[in-house]
């Protein structure tokens, strides 16, 4: 039985990919790093303790494994929180190659972002050859994804097996610690949020991405990177699918991007009592400004086998998981 190992487990994507992994007859292992055990809850997987971001503590982890999924990020918009980001996101990863190179696996399949490429220009398909963020000024989280991806193809060279997935908006079911993109979901079904910002987005269903990066570490090309997205739509029309499924309003009103300006300032003062980073900042408006709509995936399609299934599937199994869990309100 083959040995997989993900780093990140506990996350989004880790828990979702696990599940499919386990239904495809592997054998998973993962990093236990946060002690939070929802995300395994009832699923026969190993947990190994290890820190990306210590190289020493991942050696027990990596043995015997065969297969590598390096999901573990930080992600963040808030750019007081740029070294923590820097940290796990490149150093972590060049840890990670370093010991698959010595543990000898047989393939890596990292996890980076849409947001390592160049959004300019926005009027011109993107695909996998579009240069990667460079600027030192750029967007800390973006920028630590390209250069993430910089270490794992000079590892490419150098005796690892290693290709690259660049995920669009990750949207669905198991998210055990709700990242903003679920969270919004969840506070759009309570009512939470009725104005909403008229922007659009890519979205990837997490289950129908775990199984392309599973076929990923099977069949994807040594050094080369795979653009995995889904369906572009509106967040207002979201709002109203979710309103139709739940039978209630969801959405009052859609205001422009330029509204969002005004909730910066009430940002920095919650933050200072809550602690937590950012969700507004000059940065999240901007990657919102810059989504891409020209995303043919057409590598990921044929290489990989990806196909993603309607959002309105996504969007029903993500709602229906969190009123299980008792976040929605039913």
């Amino acid at each position: 039985m083959t040995l997989a190992l993900i780093t990140g487990g506990s996350g989004h994507v880790g828990a979702n990919l696990s599940r499919e992994l386990i239904n495809q007859g592997y054998k998973v292992r993962c990093i236990d790093f946060d002690r939070d055990y929802r995300a395994f809850e009832n699923l026969d997987i190993e947990l190994v303790k290890g820190d990306i971001t210590d190289k020493d503590s991942l050696k027990p982890a990596f043995k015997d494994v065969e297969i590598v999924f390096h999901t573990a990020a930080f992600i963040s918009l808030d750019k007081r929180y740029k070294n923590q980001i820097r940290k796990i996101n490149v150093e972590g990863t060049k840890n990670v190659c370093e010991a698959s190179v010595d543990a000898n696996i047989k393939k890596l399949v990292h996890f980076s972002s849409i947001d390592a490429f160049q959004r300019e220009p926005m009027d011109e398909p993107l695909y996998e050859s579009r240069s990667l963020v460079s600027d030192p000024k750029s967007i800390p989280y973006d920028l630590s994804k390209a250069d993430g991806q910089r270490i794992v193809l000079d590892f490419t060279n150098n005796y690892l097996d290693a290709s690259i997935i660049h995920p669009t908006s990750i949207m669905g079911p198991n998210d055990f610690k709700p990242g903003l993109n679920c969270q919004s979901m969840i506070d759009i079904a309570n009512q939470k949020r009725l104005l909403n910002i008229d922007f659009g987005y890519n979205y990837v269903d997490v289950r129908d991405l775990s199984k392309t990066a599973i076929n990923c570490s099977i069949k994807g090309v040594n050094g080369q990177n795979y653009l995995v997205g889904g369906e572009f739509l509106m967040f207002p029309e979201i709002a109203k699918m979710i309103g139709k499924l739940l039978d209630r309003r969801t959405l009052l009103a859609a205001l422009p991007i330029s509204s969002m300006y005004f909730n910066v300032p009430y940002e920095i003062v919650k933050s200072k009592f809550t602690k937590k980073p950012r969700l507004m900042t000059i940065d999240t408006i901007h990657t919102i400004k810059t989504a891409h709509k020209l995303i043919p995936c057409t590598l990921a399609k044929n290489e990989l086998g990806h196909a993603n299934r309607p959002f309105i599937e996504t969007i029903t199994d993500t709602i229906n998981f969190f009123i299980d869990r008792g976040l929605i309100k039913n």
